[in-house]
């Protein structure tokens, strides 16, 4: 009976996911493909950060509202790492570290900050540790922004894409040049997927292990699993440093994917984002975010358009506020008719979140 709950779960993601994609097709006859190019960069990117949520809230049971800042430090420690320009005046730094040394340094700097932020805040539960983790993540923006001489403040960190665009592979070249891609942005497509299906493998291992059931057995009991001699402080910190290590490499490809890096990136609405796409894949789930993600994209970016079919004579303004209008609808109607998202189960939603 699991297994065929199981099956049908699967079955309704994938032909929503693929509706999802026809949908951009149908609404986009010229471009089509240009447009499904960019919204699977996105998607790929930040279904990458969802799973890195799912970690922190579908394993642990830890509500983390400042997943931005764990983003912004991956790609604010990779890029100043590298040959790069920054600043006012466009100062330029030629000497760096190769691209995955500065990666791989990246990842750990935002798996360390999630510790150092773990350790005062990870005693606390539920809505307090969501003020505090806003409140941290809303302290590195402004840090970032204050900071110029380092990070390049408002003016942001520029000429640095091709620290990674020189890996990219000929193949990619010849492709995006027959089908009209920009091979930048394939290149960082290709990179967000393959990074979400190794990621994928990785947790997939660690879920069947015990330390991921004794992560599980935090987020259900946290005093049962004190009660078995298990460190419950020590396993939420191991979870914040893994989620936050897999959300700085998404902030990385992001950085990548737009060109420039400035402090109006890592914003709160881009955690908001990756916890819609969280829910809508399903809360807990290793491969929801995924379908979550793509949909999520579809009816962020398709709704423009839905929007334009139906009131052709309406000005930029109103059909701003249509856009949003049926953005809300839709996701209203996915979770009204699957509350615990594509891949969840029901009781994922029914924790004490701690």
């Amino acid at each position: 009976m699991t297994s065929t709950k199981i099956s049908f779960r699967f079955i309704f993601a994938l032909f929503v996911t693929a509706f999802s994609i026809y949908l951009v097709f149908f609404l986009n006859p010229d471009g089509a493909l240009r447009i499904l190019l960019n919204l699977l960069t996105f998607a790929g990117i930040y279904g990458l950060s969802a799973i890195g949520l799912n970690v922190h809230f579908g394993w642990t049971g830890l509500l983390n509202f400042g997943h931005a800042s764990f983003m912004g430090v991956g790609a604010y420690v990779t890029l100043l790492l590298m040959p790069h320009a920054a600043g006012r005046e466009g100062e330029v730094t030629t000497t760096g570290l190769p691209f995955f040394a500065a990666l791989i340094i990246g990842i750990m700097a935002a798996a360390l900050f999630g510790l150092l932020l773990g350790l005062p805040a990870i005693r606390l539960r539920g809505d307090y540790l969501a003020i505090v983790t806003i409140a941290a993540a809303e302290i590195f923006r402004l840090l970032v922004r204050d900071l110029e001489s380092i990070t390049g403040g408002v003016y942001g960190i520029i000429n640095y894409t091709e620290n990674f665009q020189k890996y990219r592979p000929l193949f990619i070249d010849n492709f995006s040049e027959n089908l009209g891609f920009s091979p930048s942005q394939a290149w960082v497509c290709l990179a967000a997927w393959v990074s979400i299906f190794f990621t994928v493998l990785l947790l997939k291992r660690l879920s069947n292990s015990p330390w991921g059931r004794a992560l599980r057995a935090v987020r259900e009991d946290e005093d049962a699993v004190r009660a078995m001699g298990k460190n419950a402080v020590w396993l939420k910190l191991q979870s914040f440093m893994l989620g936050a290590g897999i959300a700085g490499l998404s902030g990385v490809l992001l950085a990548f994917n737009y060109g420039s890096l400035e402090t109006t990136v890592f914003i709160p609405l881009l955690t908001f984002y990756v916890w819609a796409i969280m829910i809508l894949g399903g809360v807990g789930t290793i491969t929801g975010p995924i379908f979550g993600s793509i949909i999520f994209w579809v009816i962020i970016s398709e709704t423009d358009r839905l929007a334009y079919l139906l009131f052709e004579n309406a000005n930029g303004q109103q059909l701003a506020g249509v856009r949003f209008l049926l953005v809300g609808v839709l996701i209203m109607f996915l979770m009204i008719f699957r509350p615990s998202g594509l891949l969840g189960k029901k009781e994922e939603l029914l924790l004490d979140v701690k």
